[in-house]
């Protein structure tokens, strides 16, 4: 295995020099295990580029797969998974061999190049603009995938999706009451004052879009969930501001505010309580299911440290008991955040309140992404969110799942 695999503290894409990072990126790409390394990458950008330029296309601090990624992906074993979005079938293998996998970074690079470009032109006036508005009242996952189907119609029919301002989003605690209070800009474009039907219309971003492909021509020979996990990497770009909420949590319950020290890591993510009563779940799966999934696969590749994430803190305790058992095999770390925290609390909470779960919420969502392995349940829109970023960031592993559903609808 080479040793020049991506480590990515800050992914820069500038507009102006990606023809020339993308070349770059496709010379040093001679197999699945061979990178592009930052040291190399930063050298392309070029010195006059902008601030906003260098930090306006990507995630804030999201590791490509690296080299302690795919030594641990070597070492299981292959297998094939097979997505579903009601009758469409999606087989993907997940072998860290990826070659035959549309889940390779250098197309996760090109996908974003041009969802950036789509919604950065140099000249706004002559665009057409969907303003996508009226927020699904739902869980925070479940919130960000209607957006993002909405963002997907505005691209289907060649218009540049932007958000109402102010906006109705229940987790918005800024002005502009929608996703650009934690995200980077969806576009450069102002609102269009007008909404004329023709040049620019609204769509709404609740669950009444889901009925409808979305599939813009450039991506129409690509599946569904690969589209989809794209759309949701390139509208959670994490701002600076967010960014500086999340080191703040981190290092409020650890001594550093990296989470470099704890890799290798397997993240668990255990969904409760209002999926179960509202049926959304068959049932409450017991910590040891998750466990038994991965266990095997973890002391294999030596994964040890373990983070787990719930809602239930009933959780918590069933890890102690289920480690006495397996002579404290796993090292747990898990971040300092209020739980039983759901769809249904949340409303009940002042919009200040509810913006500093949601910071809770990214820290988990950040830590969950970088993780070398993860187990969770894809009938939670939380888990799908997590499959999806690190599909994006060429993490092709098996997502343990004790439900045996995989699940992009």
């Amino acid at each position: 295995m080479k040793k020049n695999l991506i480590y990515v503290r800050k992914i820069i894409l500038p507009t102006i020099s990606f023809g020339i990072i993308l070349f770059a990126y496709h010379h040093f790409y001679k197999s699945s295990y061979n990178h592009l390394d930052l040291t190399t990458f930063n050298k392309l950008i070029p010195s006059n580029a902008s601030r906003d330029q260098q930090n306006g296309t990507y995630l804030w601090s999201l590791r490509l797969a690296d080299e302690n990624y795919f030594r641990i992906a070597s070492l299981l074993a292959c297998r094939t998974v097979e997505y579903a979005r009601g009758s469409q079938k999606y087989q993907m293998s997940t072998c860290s061999n990826f070659s035959t996998n549309e889940f390779t970074i250098a197309n996760t690079l090109q996908a974003q190049k041009w969802l950036f470009e789509h919604q950065h032109p140099r000249n706004c006036s002559n665009k057409r603009f969907a303003i996508i508005r009226k927020f699904a009242w739902s869980g925070f996952g479940s919130t960000i995938h209607q957006i993002v189907w909405a963002f997907g119609k505005a691209l289907t029919d060649d218009r540049i999706g932007v958000y109402e301002t102010p906006g109705d989003w229940i987790y918005g605690n800024c002005k502009s009451i929608n996703p650009d209070c934690f995200f980077l800009p969806i576009t450069n474009c102002s609102v269009p004052t007008v909404v004329d039907g023709t040049r620019t219309i609204y769509i709404n971003a609740n669950i009444g879009q889901w009925k409808d492909p979305v599939h813009p021509p450039v991506f129409r020979n690509r599946t569904f969930n690969w589209y989809r996990a794209q759309l949701i990497f390139y509208l959670m770009r994490y701002k600076p501001e967010t960014w500086t909420e999340v080191q703040k949590i981190i290092s409020a319950s650890w001594k550093t505010s990296s989470i470099d020290s704890f890799r290798p890591f397997i993240a668990v993510y255990v969904r409760r309580s209002d999926k179960i009563t509202g049926r959304e779940m068959d049932r409450a799966f017991s910590l040891k299911e998750y466990f038994d999934l991965f266990d095997a696969d973890a002391r294999r590749a030596n994964v040890s440290n373990i983070y787990v994430n719930s809602e239930d803190p009933k959780a918590f305790d069933e890890f102690l008991q289920l480690n006495r058992q397996k002579q404290g095999y796993y090292k747990l770390f898990s971040i300092k955040t209020r739980k039983n925290i759901v769809f249904s609390s949340l409303l009940r909470m002042p919009r200040n309140q509810r913006g500093q779960i949601i910071y809770e919420f990214l820290t988990d969502l950040f830590i969950e992404a970088n993780a070398d392995l993860h187990a969770g349940t894809l009938t939670s829109n939380w888990c799908r969110l997590v499959d999806e970023w690190r599909l994006t960031l060429g993490k092709a592993t098996i997502y343990y799942t004790p439900e045996k559903k995989y699940l992009f609808r």
